[in-house]
């Protein structure tokens, strides 16, 4: 177990912002770059406005959210950013006026031509602090259980080429993350090493990785994972390979279990007597692994593995597996992962929860749907609750996008199943999330949106008293453009959260309209 600390961390975060900032100034000066400000002023009233059928208070907000957006590519860097400050003003419940701000931005610099790279990222949201207790799908109620978080990353890499022999590429990265209350500051020193095998090795191939990741956290244990790994394939025929893997693992981190480090290796072979379908199995010392391919057409594929290990991450069996199918106007795709993890590694990865559009074909999201870009509304992801431990993770999703002239479809399930290796509680989340986005009419949709999930908890001290809840949300739009630069919404939405925890479970009704300025 690492020692306890407590430092702020103030560097850290200056330096990653300054960075970022710095790439998104300089290469405004050339290549083709999009600025889009914006401003969007709209009026909600909500029936209980603080989330608490036992106290029901119904309040008027106005809420005015200037925002911008950037994208383009110069002539070496690449840059995405949108933010958005929401200022709500209640009428009655004057106190209660906040200001909530969402930023996601990341940039790609090209310092020396094919050799050396920065990669800078930043988030700024809000995420939901304990899923146990009233939870809230936005950020206008007054119901207390969300934080504000800040995320900053920069990444200076170098990617060198030895030859036809191999190709390598070496990267640090310093990470903050930062949180107004409930859990610990980080920040995450990380170095990634990779080597691939070059064309000259004709039909030897082999690649090599290792990973060295020190988390330093303010108000809980400092974490440290240190990671190797490798294979060698030596390709027989078109059909048939020999392959080895060998890995190496020595972490440190708290828990109440033991830590299994140590190495591990396999050999095997790989066999794909046709197109459609392969199989690789392998088994050593620590390891035991077996994957299965499926390849039924050109745009299908299912590809399942499982593995037994006895050191490393996630020791014992595990599996992992993707399905894609897609056809002229649906994608179909499904994922299952196992994977260690801390919450400040999740929150930069993740961000916290929003509303985008989504294109239901191509799954890319966008900050602003306009109305007719047929890119429906994403509700609410899985609702997980903060925390300082170090966490199994198990997450298995489901989609199926659609696009027509007129209409754009997404449907998805989910279950995200954490383990938290120092209490050894256990939390799960299921539900599902669907919309649908129609054009009734030249620059009008309609829009539905609506999403359940149920959140359980298994904790060891509760005596049997785990709570549990349900959480409904329904969303009905119209969207219009007015002008070619000016959209109005109007808009009804329904919540419910039922609960075992006394004073968690409510109803809220709201209604909405506001117009958006793009200049």
């Amino acid at each position: 177990m690492r020692a306890f600390t407590s430092s702020r961390y103030p560097l850290g975060s200056r330096v990653s912002l300054l960075l970022l900032l710095l790439l998104f100034a300089v290469p405004v000066q050339a290549g083709q770059w999009t600025i889009t400000p914006r401003v969007s002023i709209g009026e909600i009233y909500s029936d209980n406005i603080n989330l608490d059928d036992d106290d029901k208070e119904g309040d008027l907000i106005t809420e005015i959210a200037p925002g911008i957006s950037i994208s383009g590519r110069g002539a070496r860097v690449e840059a995405e950013l949108d933010y958005q400050m929401q200022n709500f003003l209640y009428l009655s419940n004057t106190d209660a006026s906040s200001i909530s701000q969402q930023l996601n931005a990341n940039a790609t610099a090209e310092v020396t031509r094919g050799f050396f790279f920065v990669d800078a990222r930043s988030r700024i949201g809000q995420a939901i602090v304990d899923a146990d207790r009233t939870i809230s799908g936005n950020n206008a109620n007054n119901a207390g259980n969300q934080t504000d978080f800040y995320a900053y990353g920069v990444s200076p890499y170098i990617r060198p080429h030895f030859g036809g022999y191999a190709n390598g590429e070496l990267r640090y990265s310093l990470d903050h993350v930062r949180y107004d209350d409930s859990v610990s500051n980080s920040v995450e020193n990380r170095i990634d090493a990779n080597l691939v095998s070059g064309r000259k090795f004709g039909p030897l191939s082999w690649f090599a990785n290792y990973t060295f990741d020190d988390i330093n956290r303010s108000k809980a244990t400092n974490e440290r994972f240190q990671n190797a790994d490798g294979e060698t394939r030596y390709f027989v025929s078109r059909k048939f390979s020999l392959v080895a893997q060998a890995g190496w693992s020595d972490n440190d981190f708290s828990t109440s279990e033991e830590i299994e480090n140590g190495s591990y290796w396999a050999a095997g072979g790989f066999w794909q007597p046709s197109r459609y379908y392969s199989l690789e199995a392998l088994t050593g010392d620590n390891l035991t692994t077996a994957t299965v391919g499926l390849y039924p057409g050109r745009r299908t594929s299912l590809v399942v593995t499982w593995r037994d290990r006895d050191v490393g991450l996630n020791p014992g069996e595990a599996w992992s597996g993707t399905f894609r199918h897609r056809t002229r106007r649906t994608t179909w795709s499904a994922s299952y992962t196992e994977d260690t993890t801390t919450q400040q590694q999740t929150q930069l990865e993740e961000g916290g929860f929003t509303f985008l559009g989504v294109d239901p074909l191509t799954g890319e999201t966008f900050p602003n749907p306009q109305p007719g870009d047929l890119t429906v509304i994403d509700p609410i992801g899985p609702i997980t609750s903060l925390t300082n431990e170090v966490e199994e993770r198990k997450r298995a999703s489901g989609s199926v996008g659609m696009r027509t002239g007129k209409t754009g479809l997404i449907f998805t399930v989910f279950r995200t199943q954490r383990r938290f290796l120092t209490s050894l509680r256990e939390e799960d989340t299921t539900g599902f999330s669907s919309s649908i986005d129609r054009r009734v009419a030249p620059r009008t949709n309609a829009i539905l949106s609506g999403s359940w999930q149920r959140i359980e908890n298994d904790d060891p001290e509760s005596n049997g008293n785990n709570r549990d809840s349900d959480f409904w949300y329904i969303d009905v739009q119209l969207r219009r453009q007015i002008r070619p630069r000016l959209d109005g919404m109007v808009g009804y939405s329904f919540t419910r959260q039922d609960s075992n925890r006394d004073g968690d479970s409510y109803d809220e009704n709201r209604i909405e309209a506001r117009i958006t300025a793009y200049f």
